[in-house]
């Protein structure tokens, strides 16, 4: 480990002077023909004669004909080669990065090792599985369709397993926000309540698989009746100074929310 920062500081050092070397090089062409700009020979003045004016009529050539086809070409060059050096700086950073940590530790090592748990077991296998109805559902919601969301995450609902724990949290969830959206707050509510019970379900199974990690599940504990009470306050407390419909449905939200922590607490 303590090997790999000096080569990534010579590996740095290097792009850089790479770079500048390439700079140097083509520095010329690029003050002289960058933004498009003619190329005027000052010599005509010196001998007296006059320049020829853009837009006179006049059928001469110009001095350099190919000066920006060679600009152009020695842009693609300096582009071609400093693509080629990054690449080759990037390839040859990986390789000493990988030997230096061939012998470090995944992070996954350091997690606990789940106990023996049947029902964790077939919950995972049930999740990693794919509902073709829920991802439906989710597509009709994205594009405003509540009502053929409603319709697919009904039948995923009773497509999957009484096991899949993971999948019943996710399509309760969205059928909330579906009446949330349609402006049904008894088919929100109760959707929350199924939700909060698939919840439950899910912690418990993680406590007596994961039991030195219990502190970790609160993430899965609904509101309490006060804590709900306090958001809402602080709800009424923004929409009164805002007529902002997305702060009108916020508020809604928590509402309905308090509702749902007074139901679920009884």
């Amino acid at each position: 480990m303590d090997k790999r920062w000096p080569i990534v500081g010579i590996t740095l050092l290097m792009i850089v002077l790479i770079y500048n070397f390439l700079t140097m090089i083509f520095k010329s062409d690029q003050k002289r023909f960058s933004h498009d700009r003619i190329y005027v020979d000052y010599s005509d003045y010196r001998h007296g004669s006059k320049p020829v004016k853009a837009g006179s009529g006049s059928t001469a050539a110009p001095a350099h004909p190919n000066a920006y086809r060679a600009s152009r070409e020695a842009r693609e060059i300096k582009k071609t080669m400093f693509s080629n050096v990054m690449t080759a700086t990037i390839s040859s950073y990986n390789t000493y990065m990988n030997e230096a940590l061939k012998d470090v530790p995944p992070p996954t090592a350091s997690f606990p090792k789940p106990r023996a748990n049947q029902q964790y077991e077939q919950m995972m296998a049930l999740a990693n599985q794919s509902v073709p109805a829920f991802q439906s559902g989710l597509q009709y919601f994205a594009s405003g369709n509540y009502e053929r969301a409603l319709t697919s995450f009904n039948d995923a609902l009773n497509s999957v397993d009484q096991m899949d724990v993971k999948h019943r949290v996710d399509i309760h969830s969205m059928m909330a926000e579906c009446y949330l959206k349609m402006k049904n707050d008894d088919g929100y509510i109760q959707n929350k309540i199924r939700q909060v019970r698939m919840e439950r379900r899910l912690k418990k199974i993680l406590q007596d698989t994961f039991p030195e990690k219990q502190y970790k599940l609160a993430i899965f504990d609904w509101s309490t009746t006060q804590e709900a009470s306090k958001q809402l306050l602080r709800m009424r407390s923004l929409a009164s100074r805002s007529d902002s419909p997305e702060l009108q449905v916020m508020l809604k939200r928590a509402e309905l929310d308090l509702e749902v922590a007074r139901k679920v607490t009884q």
